[in-house]
């Protein structure tokens, strides 16, 4: 095995430790065992095909003013398109990097792969991140738009339902926040 070789195979053990410790200090924050589905989301690129939180998501989302105004904001602000632009410039910056891997360290396909696997989780979670941000930005600017009390009843809603997560296992395996750190953040603006 070539050094570059060596260096992916590392990282992908590091992602499989860290992603272990993820799943270790979910199951202790909430006092449970890790899922049935915790192996699919520890083992690399078996996590990329499998969506971890869809088997825990009720059917229902929550309706009412503060979803609207939430989705009303989401469009004025444009989040969509940033979301695009930032895929669209990270599948760029993928490619140029598989095809200079490829040629300089004359990686195969397996290794390309094993790779794009790598970069595909990074970029993953910075857009889990920027996806965190737009969605505080729709809370801050559709409590302002509704009732006092509407907010905090609908986040308490998508509260009771949501499977409870912490933070950091947000981050990496969902779109959205937990509905607690919504709650939280809004609380911290004043805005419930």
């Amino acid at each position: 095995m070539t050094i570059p070789e060596w260096i992916i195979l590392g990282l992908l053990l590091l992602e499989v430790f860290l992603r272990l410790l993820l799943e270790i200090d979910d199951s202790r924050k909430f006092g449970r065992k890790p899922d049935r589905f915790a192996i699919f989301r520890i083992l690399p690129v078996v996590n990329d095909l499998f969506p971890p939180e869809a088997h825990f998501q009720k059917q229902g989302s929550p309706e009412g003013a503060f979803v609207k105004a939430h989705e009303k904001a989401h469009n004025e602000m444009r989040h969509g398109i940033v979301r695009k632009f930032f895929w669209a410039g990270t599948l760029l910056l993928v490619a140029v990097i598989l095809g200079y891997a490829g040629i300089q360290f004359h990686l195969n396909l397996i290794w390309l792969f094993l790779l794009f696997h790598l970069l595909f989780n990074l970029a993953k979670i910075i857009s889990h991140g920027i996806c965190f941000l737009q969605e505080y930005e729709a809370d801050s600017i559709a409590a302002k738009r509704v009732q006092k009390g509407v907010a905090k009843r609908a986040l308490d809603s998508l509260l009771a339902e949501e499977y409870p997560r912490a933070p950091l296992f947000a981050l990496v395996y969902r779109t959205h926040p937990t509905a607690s750190r919504r709650k939280e953040k809004l609380t911290q603006k004043k805005s419930l």
